[in-house]
């Protein structure tokens, strides 16, 4: 990454970025950037909030709230006000799998399970909309959350799109994007086995090996995986080139065919550029690749072989020009009008949300790990447990069968004893143990308000700092000391600062009238939390005072109680 020596370099370089890369001119002014204070933790490679961030914006700007990993802003936060607190509306948008991260990391049988009720605890106690971008997400919270890619790409790709367009309608010089053209093949994207491009090379391995399509790979990147997956690739005699990172945009007229084997994405965003670009794009059949499916050049597949087919199909023909509806379905514009329409709540879908989660019987589903992971373990077990049911079952029917031919008991007695023989209970036992569920006799909305206190509680008590430390590393772990140093320094400077104004309130040539005020000024910073305190701030806020300089609360210092 790039690396700034001070927020105003870094500022300068994303209003350069909007205006310069992105063509947003109007958005290089107007965006308006509040810095807040965080820590990376290089185990985990994230990065996490120190203090609380809603105490940042002013109260009178507390309107809509747009969180973009709401789960992962608040794992960590310091004690403060709620977001559902102090805005009317938060949408919070996922689009990281942090579950599938987990299932990468040291203790992963523990770190997953917890990770996976973490960020449902966090997405339910933060948010009043859950916005993920593809289906691949686990589910959070049912009756707040929807799929939908809100998710754009920048002007430049559509204008190359746009540009191949005229090219392909016209059908003179092609280039690489010609039927018969060179195999121009590339993957761009950070180089991690997580990333599938361990994937790639089998894929590419099998279509030299099973149909003779031998193609080169050009891999644009870079990350912690690309040495040893260069020496792999080397190993398996593949013809991979890695060139390290680039602006995709520049790959515009070098390569037709963009292949993204990842299955860990929620929702790629290269693959939505080379798709904006014209090119063909060939992917795997996948949740987070639903919303490219309807694109004519996006070319999914579920096998090996239809992998091959796939890429002998984009290798001997040329790609469709893009419609304006295809083009505008990736612009920024497109995606607003999807948020607007996927973030809102209507009046009445909020009434009628109210009243179903209100009813006696609502409650809520929170999904499991599986009990057992292994499958042939789970069917062994499943067996034996259908094969006891069955033999209870026989022996309730039998006695159900004697109570019916007896006469020792009451008729209605008789007959509510029978009712409840014949119950059975339909439990399917591999769906149990493969995906349990928690169910909660509770309404979704007290369930977020018991959620909330109960992070409140945690999260201010003094061991807090504690559990951030085991979860987020010392440094992230310290937000309660954190928040008292901003807090003494606050103090200091407000301190140093009463003691400047105060004289710059005297001047020599005021005389008499420049010491009271003076001596006023010192004896309000001492009152400070006494009775009577701010009866003397007040009576300080009246008329100007020639002897003022600068602007401070002391501004109209002395008052008509002096006169």
């Amino acid at each position: 990454g790039k690396a700034f020596k001070c927020r105003g370099e870094q500022e300068k370089y994303v209003r350069s970025w909007l205006c310069d890369t992105a063509g947003m001119e109007d958005a290089s002014t107007e965006l308006r950037i509040r810095w807040y204070t965080a820590w990376q933790e290089r185990a985990e490679n994230s990065i996490y909030s120190m203090g609380d961030i809603t105490s940042l914006i002013p109260e009178d700007e507390a309107d809509i709230c747009i969180l973009e990993e709401p789960e992962h802003l608040n794992w960590y936060r310091a004690p403060g006000e709620g977001w559902t607190e102090k805005f009317k509306h938060v949408v919070g948008i996922v689009h990281t799998n942090y579950f599938v991260y987990a299932q990468e990391q040291p203790a992963a049988l523990i770190r997953a399970p917890a990770m996976r009720l973490l960020c449902s605890w966090m997405c339910r106690a933060h948010c009043h909309r859950v916005i993920k971008l593809s289906g691949t997400l686990q589910v959070l919270a049912p009756e707040k959350e929807l799929v939908e890619n809100v998710h754009g790409v920048r002007s430049t790709f559509l204008s190359i799109g746009e540009e191949l367009r005229g090219k392909l309608l016209g059908e003179s010089d092609l280039g690489v994007f010609g039927p018969e053209a060179p195999p121009s093949v590339y993957f761009i994207g950070k180089l991690l086995w997580s990333k599938g491009i361990g994937s790639l090379m089998e894929l590419v391995k099998y279509a030299e090996e099973s149909a003779g399509l031998v193609v080169d790979v050009d891999m644009y990147g870079y990350g912690p995986d690309a040495e040893e997956a260069e020496a792999k690739s080397q190993k398996l005699g593949l013809g991979m080139r890695f060139h390290g990172p680039i602006d995709h945009a520049a790959l515009a007229n070098s390569h037709k065919i963009f292949i993204n084997p990842s299955t860990s994405e929620v929702l790629c965003t290269t693959v939505a550029e080379a798709l904006a670009m014209g090119k063909f794009v060939i992917v795997p059949s996948h949740p987070s690749n639903d919303f490219f499916a309807q694109f004519p050049n996006c070319l999914p597949y579920t096998s090996k072989e239809e992998f091959v087919a796939m890429l002998y199909y984009a290798l001997t023909h040329s790609p469709e020009p893009l419609s304006d509806k295809y083009l505008r379905a990736l612009s920024w514009e497109a995606a607003t009008e999807r948020f607007e329409a996927a973030g809102s709540i209507s009046v009445a879908e909020a009434d009628a949300l109210s009243s179903i989660l209100s009813a006696p019987e609502a409650g809520v589903e929170i999904s499991l790990p599986p009990l057992i992971e292994d499958e042939s373990k789970r069917k062994r077990v499943t067996k034996t447990l259908k094969k006891t049911r069955l033999r209870f079952r026989q022996f309730r029917s039998r006695l159900s069968q004697e109570i019916q031919d007896s006469n020792v008991l009451p008729k209605d007695l008789q007959h509510r004893v029978v009712n409840e023989l014949d119950k059975k209970l339909d439990l399917d036992l591999d769906k149990v143990l493969a995906s349990p569920k928690l169910r909660l006799k509770l309404s979704a909305a007290e369930l977020d308000k018991q959620l909330l206190e109960l992070y409140n509680k945690v999260s201010q008590s003094p061991s807090a700092d504690v559990l951030r430390v085991v979860g987020g590393g010392t440094d992230v772990g310290k937000q309660n000391l954190y928040v008292k140093e901003q807090a003494r320094k606050g103090k200091r400077r407000n301190s140093t600062k009463n003691v400047f104004e105060a004289r710059e309130i005297y001047q020599e040539e005021d005389g008499a009238a420049g010491l009271v005020r003076l001596t006023l000024a010192q004896q309000k910073g001492r009152s400070t939390g006494r009775k009577g305190g701010i009866d003397m701030h007040l009576c300080m806020f009246n008329r100007p005072s020639p002897g003022f300089r600068g602007s401070s609360h002391f501004a109209r210092p002395l008052g008509a109680r002096l006169k």
